[in-house]
């Protein structure tokens, strides 16, 4: 078993997945930065609404529902191409918030780095799925989560610090730079695939994998946008200890996406999963049901913990592959996918909270959790531990 985890050690991989885990570090470390920022900065200084809130994050995930259009049109485009262009144009927007005053800049900027996010983060799976052995892509999608949670952290250690010298909106330059070199870094990966940029694909073999992502996409969506919202609006939870939260979260989350990946690829996505999906559907009931800032804080931790489950429904789209070609089409497709819930449910939940109140959104959410486990139920485990073939040999 030590000899196995050991083939993971970053230090052993090949030279184009170390640069993949330096982007994608590079992508996570100014990503956190924003996003730490980024609650307080709209409640405090724009004073967002909860239905614009949810508005404005509609708009932003319609990129991520146009995925596979985007993707028709850059299918020619070499992967690491793509993705360094991809973090160039996430930098941009990103950094742009820094003059923001307006729910009209808001949604500009953020639908420019909308699109440059969610061209990267199918990319980076494929790229990581796609450099090493068969049967090992949940510890491998594992390396790029932990490695990223790791550069998180420090994001989130950085504004910490940065803001009790420069305020909200230098962190958004300074966000945006780093992203943006992390663009430079995807640039040097060496081309793989060659073989796969030339068609988009949707199959009815796949409707499982596509549904998953539905369901998946719809209750993260509504925890993504309302639960650190919830904590500032509901109970004037401040910068100093949101960012306190996340430095909390980001040290479980470390640990959390490698384990997952370990246990899927030793036990399956179907056993993984389904539990994982329960223990969320309390988490969602604790946020509507419990007023205690402390319990909402530990809730908190144990959903990002538990996001790491969704690497079970790219190792599973992985699996069921008809032909190795169909790897990077399969995971846009899944995104676009799950963007379809994205770009429905902030803006349905922003009016759900402002007629009914905040605990009925949170009780959906945990409906919609339990129905995917039940769902997830119907998986079947394909374990391909035994075959040696690399995605790249296939390539």
């Amino acid at each position: 078993m030590g000899t196995r985890i050991s083939r993971f050690a970053l230090i052993d991989q090949s030279l184009d997945f170390r640069r993949l885990i330096l982007g994608s570090c590079l992508f996570y470390l100014g990503f956190y930065i924003y996003n730490t920022v980024f609650t307080n900065f709209v409640v405090e200084e724009i004073n967002i609404q909860p239905a614009e809130l949810g508005a404005l994050e509609s708009i932003r995930e319609i990129p991520g529902l146009l995925s596979v259009l985007i993707a028709a049109v850059t299918m020619m485009v070499a992967e690491p191409m793509l993705a360094g262009l991809a973090l160039g144009l996430m930098a941009f927007g990103v950094a742009n918030y820094f003059h923001l005053d307006s729910m009209n800049g808001l949604v500009l900027f953020s639908l420019i780095w909308s699109v440059g996010f969610h061209t990267w983060a199918p990319l980076s799976m494929s790229m990581a799925l796609r450099y090493g052995n068969t049967g090992e892509e949940g510890r491998r999608l594992g390396i790029l989560r932990s490695s990223g949670a790791i550069a998180g952290l420090i994001g989130i250690g950085m504004v910490f610090v940065l803001n009790f010298f420069v305020g909200y909106r230098p962190m958004f330059v300074i966000a945006g730079l780093v992203i943006g070199l992390g663009g430079l870094v995807a640039l040097s990966i060496q081309r793989r695939d060659r073989s796969h940029t030339q068609k988009i694909v949707l199959r009815k073999q796949y409707w499982l994998f596509y549904l998953l992502q539905i369901m998946n996409g719809t209750r993260r969506h509504i925890f993504m946008t309302f639960a650190i919202f919830a904590l500032v609006r509901l109970y004037g939870i401040d910068i100093e200890a949101i960012t306190i939260l996340s430095l909390v979260n980001q040290v479980f989350s470390i640990a959390a996406a490698y384990w997952f990946g370990s246990m899927i690829d030793k036990y399956g996505e179907r056993r993984v999963f389904a539990p994982s999906m329960v223990l969320i559907a309390l988490v969602f009931l604790g946020y509507a049901l419990i007023d205690s800032v402390t319990v909402l804080f530990v809730l908190y931790v144990m959903d990002n913990i538990l996001f790491s489950n969704s690497i079970a429904i790219s190792t599973y789209g992985k699996k069921i592959l008809i032909t190795q070609s169909d790897l990077r089409p399969t995971m846009v497709a899944g995104q676009t996918m799950n963007h379809v819930a994205a770009v429905i449910v902030p803006i349905t939940g922003g009016i759900m909270w402002e007629a009914y109140g905040h605990s009925l959104l949170f009780i959906a959410g945990s409906i919609i959790a339990v129905l995917t486990a039940i769902i997830s139920l119907t998986m079947r485990d394909h374990f391909q531990a035994s075959n040696s073939t690399t995605l790249k040999d296939n390539a």
